[in-house]
């Protein structure tokens, strides 16, 4: 499938099938286009407004029970069951609404989903399990990640699409969060973990490979240092 990224004068053509990019842009415009272009379902957990009383009244307005398009493999990824159906609204957690949330857009799930701020509100082991379900639901559509956070961008995503006033760059997350320098040069936002590794490497020295878990960055400084 393709996708047309716009920003101002500037369009690029992207083949995205079945993928997770993420969207690094201070450019409202870029999503507004991706509205406009191709209505995706967006999944915003600042938006926890709920009109049915309980968990399926409100699953029941966006699909018809119990025709739950994924939702029960999204059930199964959040480890609830379906006595969570039957939960009041108002008896829920924040993290159940947020679930809730999820659940009820990706019932409407077609070809491709925005999440805004996914990981927002989440402890480290709920966040895990959001990286499960974009895991799940990438084998079913593209999936597309808007976060502040560029260290989740570059966590969650296979590719990578940055942009900044008229420049455009794409490509898979590591050529462009791990290209530093160039990054650097662009003024734009760079992950935690590869800009430590690229001080260590050309500052110190010190032989080192690009990893997205900072546990594997200590063992090879042990190794190396």
């Amino acid at each position: 499938m393709e996708v047309k990224i716009r920003s101002k004068n500037n369009t690029k053509m992207l083949e995205l099938n079945n993928s997770i990019i993420s969207l690094d842009s201070n450019d409202d415009t870029v999503l507004d286009n991706l509205i406009n272009d191709y209505n995706p379902v967006i999944v915003d957990n600042t938006n926890l407004f709920f009109l049915g009383k309980t968990v399926l009244d409100e699953i029941g307005l966006y699909t018809n029970y119990p025709e739950l398009k994924y939702g029960y493999e999204v059930l199964k990824i959040f480890e609830l069951y379906n006595t969570f159906l039957d939960k009041e609204i108002k008896c829920l957690s924040t993290t159940e609404k947020i679930y809730l949330n999820i659940i009820r857009n990706v019932s409407k799930l077609d070809n491709i989903i925005v999440f805004k701020d996914i990981f927002l509100g989440l402890d480290y082991n709920n966040q895990k399990k959001i990286i499960e379900l974009i895991n799940y639901l990438k084998e079913k559509a593209i999936v597309i990640i808007l976060s502040d956070d560029v260290n989740n961008l570059y966590k969650c995503s296979d590719y990578s699409i940055i942009v900044s006033k008229r420049t455009i760059k794409y490509g898979t997350v590591d050529e462009i969060y791990e290209d530093v320098e160039n990054l650097m040069k662009l003024k734009m936002r760079i992950p935690d973990l590869p800009y430590i590794t690229y001080t260590a490497k050309e500052k110190k020295n010190v032989k080192l490979f690009y990893r997205k878990d900072v546990r594997d960055i200590i063992k090879d400084i042990y190794k190396h240092v």
